[in-house]
């Protein structure tokens, strides 16, 4: 060759179509010119195609810039993700100890009584090395090293130090701005950040970016800074990380705490992970000692929850009594009043004396930050806030509530951490504590039911416009037409032969009287009845109708109170009676009219309604176990259902069907059926399961997707594998469950069957908010159904020792062992989901401020869509728009003649509509289809007018039956068999 050049053809670029290149648009008048490249040579010229100019040093920056400037008469400049300003971090104002000038750190300070716990605000580079250098001076050869900031913060070059800058928006310039969960994407969101910037500032000659530093003078600012390089501008990992190497005592962990609320689960036990790589973690004997270091932003708050935490574990290590027996602390009184204090207390072993311990240690950490001043404080600004006030066009009131119940949220949190560390600091940290809280579900639901804002809400707010008594019973409740025969909406029977089950809608004065004489009379044969209520909400009646307390944001629903007992919402229920009898109230008995205000002359909560129908019926007694609707009960929860059953269906009198137990919510659908389905279990372990629940003895039914209709779900599998003959035992469920939906199948409710219907819906959903919903809401009906598989697996299980013990003793002692809190934690929709959704934690679907509460209007919202067709039928004459009562009228405007099938037997029950449905069908139908009969009548009678004399003359008639086959049914629960004529 001669030439010397290398044989080697090196790899040509990623075609345009790579995934590697796909972000870089080319535009086609570009695409010759960046293709082709020619050139010559002294023997003939070359092209070379397909090839592309890069650089490994030249900015590939390609957003679109925005400028921005952060007050009148400033400087335009690009701004980070178009729409942040880089500014200094802390301010010298907020140096309160005054520690700035020696350790380049604000608010350096230890915990008290010389425990080995320090904490400052945001240290510069030059000022961490100071604060190591100086533990280290101070004789520790262990140092724990914690950086609890969840923001993104950057580290300019400055003289010989790097300082501290983080983003902030123009509307608030003082809030921080966080855009990372967990330290993984705090860091990654750092390091985008910092590209960007070196981006925007090579792409000028100057290599210049903007940075400001004092926003209270303006004057001399913004800053141009020097930002060519990544060593220019360092970020958070970079500073911290690099002391692991340089000395062998630091050890480091970014933790991601709140700026207000407790810290997560993955970040405490990242800290208990750092605690225990130490060799001194659980050896007072051992050499080396340790201290601790906490830095977030000014060191307030996120610091002195840090060192709390740090001084717990250490005082486990060391012992309580040389901290507890010193505390002379008064109590405020403000968390020691609080209910979801006392609640946690009698949540865990040797409550007070965990509290009196976080009591303590709390005083020690609490120079600059006392939690316990917080909370009374926040409490007292609050007290003095008025609903109207605004804050930086804000609800005041709202702002200094969440406060409040973040600042509590930390308290409690720290106490369930002393509990965890009090039981396993001993065996040296078996369990994490994101385990030990899962195996605590109470724990779970109390610390994210305490910022719920019905749970001190005063009952007087319908006295103003912010709530409103709204009555319960509407148009269209009643399905299944028992209003006219028993004074109540939607009375039914379990479809299970000799049980003496019922449930119903909320049942007015004369709704009681009603079903008690009709259960007590010969024809039914009982002789007790037993009411139980399923309601969460604050209900009343007044002058024999009963009404509900409903926001006025939200008038479809009822102010639900999670988490109360049934004496608090008595109590909450006679507090109302109070103050409806001596006030004239604004009342909606239709939703679709204006509020009338009405002043009522009988007003009686739901027990005093139950004691006066004891005056005339003695034979009758009165329970309450509120539950939330559409939501996973609670372990107590059942164990309050499985009290009544214990109580009235274990007896002799119930052995002979002398006993009715009626369960009954607002509209008698979700929390009724599955109040139906646990006392159906439980009788059918007492007396056998009838014939269908075993093997072999299902019917076979054919429809689409057959596989989630019966919940074999990916998740539901696994349950039923990791338990005891699992799969009988959901097999037994699934035969309740069909049993409670055959007599309820106008109703469109089937437990299982509405996980998919609800999941199919996202399809339909016009908004991100509206899927996230939709996936909540099929999320918490399969952990629903899940549970319903556990408490059976539960009856199974102790049926030999008579179920002594507790469903939630079972759930703590049995069902922790399989693992059955972690399948929990982990619930999703695996088979179409490859990404699960938030809500697969407890944390978050437990959340009770996230949720929707309470129960739609349509009686056949399941399956309904969300223009109001039905999701049911796919002919499109059946699609058509309904008039008045949702999908059933849209099925039955063409088939009149309706008979309702149920797929878990072949037979089938007529349903009846009401007389107000048939009227309004008539006369739609005779306006709609008259003018088309004619014709076609006739039409027909021309042109077959041989025939039907012959058939007139014969004196013949024929009928053949026509059978609908619907095979493409969204909804998978009712299939409509039509009897037609020829």
């Amino acid at each position: 060759m001669g030439s010397g050049s290398s044989t080697l053809t090196p790899p040509s670029s990623p075609e345009p179509d790579s995934p590697i290149l796909s972000h870089r648009a080319i535009s086609p008048e570009k695409q010759k010119s960046r293709n082709f490249v020619r050139a010559c040579n002294d023997v003939a010229p070359i092209i070379i195609k397909d090839c592309k100019e890069e650089f490994q040093h030249v900015s590939d920056f390609k957003d679109p810039i925005v400028y921005g400037y952060i007050a009148e008469n400033m400087p335009r400049h690009p701004l980070v993700k178009g729409k942040y300003f880089l500014v200094r971090d802390a301010s010298e104002k907020s140096d309160i100890k005054k520690s700035y000038s020696q350790f380049k750190a604000p608010n350096f300070h230890q915990a008290a009584k010389g425990f080995p716990v320090y904490g400052a605000g945001q240290p510069t580079e030059k000022g961490l090395i100071y604060l190591i250098d100086h533990l280290v001076d101070e004789g520790h050869t262990e140092i724990l090293l914690f950086n609890l900031r969840e923001e993104p913060v950057l580290f300019v070059e400055n003289a010989s130090d790097m300082l501290p800058y983080s983003i902030r928006e123009k509307e608030n310039l003082k809030k921080l701005v966080n855009l990372g969960r967990s330290s993984w994407e705090a860091d990654e969101a750092e390091a985008r950040i910092r590209k960007e910037v070196i981006d925007l500032a090579t792409m000028k000659e100057e290599n210049k970016f903007y940075f400001y530093r004092d926003l209270e003078n303006l004057q001399r600012e913004p800053h141009e800074i020097h930002v060519q390089f990544e060593d220019h501008l360092l970020v958070s990992e970079e500073v911290y990380s690099r002391h692991i190497l340089c000395s062998h005592c630091v050890r480091y962990r970014r933790l991601c705490f709140p700026l207000e609320s407790a810290p997560s689960d993955v970040d405490v036990d990242s800290f208990i992970d750092v605690y225990k790589e130490c060799p001194c973690a659980f050896d007072r004997t051992h050499g080396s000692s340790m201290a601790m270091l906490f830095t977030c932003h000014v060191g307030y708050g996120r610091t002195t929850l840090g060192m709390v935490m740090g001084s717990l574990v250490l005082a486990h290590h060391n012992g309580f009594n040389s901290i507890v027996s010193k505390s002379q602390r008064k109590s405020s009184g403000e968390e020691d009043a609080c209910t979801a204090v006392h609640r946690l207390l009698s949540l865990i072993p040797d409550g007070q004396n965990i509290k009196h311990q976080v009591d303590a240690v709390i005083d020690l950490c609490g120079e600059l930050y006392h939690l316990h001043g917080e909370i009374s404080a926040a409490k007292h600004l609050l007290e003095g806030t008025t609903f109207d006030q605004k804050v930086d066009g804000k609800n005041a009131q709202e702002m200094l509530y969440k406060r409040c119940c973040h600042f509590l949220q930390r308290y409690l949190f720290l106490i369930c951490f002393n509990s965890y560390l009090t039981e396993q600091f001993s065996q040296r940290f078996l369990k994490p504590f994101s385990k030990w809280k899962r195996q605590h579900p109470e724990i779970v639901r109390l610390l994210h039911n305490v910022h719920h804002p019905n749970f001190h809400a005063p009952m007087d707010l319908i006295l103003t416009d912010r709530q409103f008594m709204v009555a319960d019973v509407y148009i269209g409740l009643d399905v299944m037409s028992s209003q006219m025969d028993v004074r109540v909406p939607n009375f039914r029977k379990l479809n299970l032969k000799g049980f003496s089950v019922y449930g119903m809608a909320q049942p007015a004065r004369d709704g009681v009287t009603k079903i008690s004489n009709y259960l007590l009379s010969k024809k039914q044969g009982h002789s007790f009845v037993v009411l139980v209520n399923l309601r969460n909400d604050v209900a009343v009646e007044c002058d024999g109708k009963t009404y509900s307390v409903r926001d006025s944001t939200l008038l479809d629903e009822p102010v639900i109170h999670p988490g109360l007992s049934k004496e608090e919402l008595e109590e909450k229920e006679e507090t109302l009676t109070k103050i409806i009898k001596t006030n004239k109230i604004l009342t909606y008995n239709e939703l679709s009219a204006e509020p009338v205000e009405q002043e009522f002359s009988s007003v009686l909560t739901p027990s005093e309604l139950a004691d006066t129908q004891k005056l005339q019926t003695l034979d009758m007694q009165y329970y309450r176990v509120p539950l939330q609707y559409d939501t996973t009960p609670t372990e107590q929860d059942f164990d309050d259902l499985m009290t009544v059953i214990r109580k009235h269906g274990f007896s002799e009198e119930y052995e002979r069907n002398k006993t009715a137990i009626v369960y009954y919510c607002r509209t008698g659908k979700s929390r009724t059926t599955l109040a139906l389905a646990v006392t159906g279990l439980v009788m059918c372990h007492l007396r056998g399961f009838p014939k269908g629940s075993n093997i072999g003895e299902q019917e076979r039914v054919s429809c689409p997707n057959a596989q989630y209709t019966k919940g074999d779900f990916m998740i539901v599998q696994k349950l039923v594998r990791i338990l005891p003959n699992g799969q009988q035992v959901k097999r037994e469920v699934d035969f309740v469950l069909d049993e409670c939906f055959e007599t309820m199948s106008p109703m469109h409710f089937h437990i299982r069957e509405v996980i998919f219907v609800t999941y199919n819906k996202i399809i339909k959903a016009k908004s991100e908010a509206e899927k996230q919903q939709l996936r909540r809401q099929s999320l918490d009906a399969l952990e629903r159904y899940i549970y319903l598989i556990l408490f059976n697996m539960y009856l199974r299980y102790d049926k030999k020792i008579k179920w002594q013990r507790s469903f939630s003793q079972w759930m703590r002692e049995v069902a922790v062992n399989a693992g059955v809190f972690e399948l929990l934690d982990n619930l999703a929709f695996y088979d179409f989901e490859k990404v699960p959704t938030l809500f697969k934690t407890m944390n978050e679907r437990w959340n009770s401020c996230t949720k929707t509460c309470g129960e739609s209007q349509c009686g056949m919202d399941s399956f309904c869509g969300e223009d109001g067709r039905c999701l049911y039928c796919y002919d499109e004459i059946c699609k058509s728009t309904p008039i008045k009562y949702g999908c059933e009228i849209s099925c039955a405007k063409r088939f009149p003649d309706k008979v309702y099938y149920s797929h878990a037997k072949k037979g089938h029950t007529q349903g009846m509509f009401d007389y107000e449905t048939v009227l309004t069908l008539l006369i739609v139908s005779f306006g709609v289809n008259m003018g088309f009969v004619l014709v076609t009548a006739g039409l027909v009678c021309f042109l077959c007018r041989k025939r039907l004399l012959a058939i007139v003359r014969r004196g013949k008639k024929k009928s053949t039956p026509l059978v609908m086959n619907n095979s493409n049914l969204e909804s998978q629960t009712v299939a409509l068999v039509v009897t037609g004529r020829s």
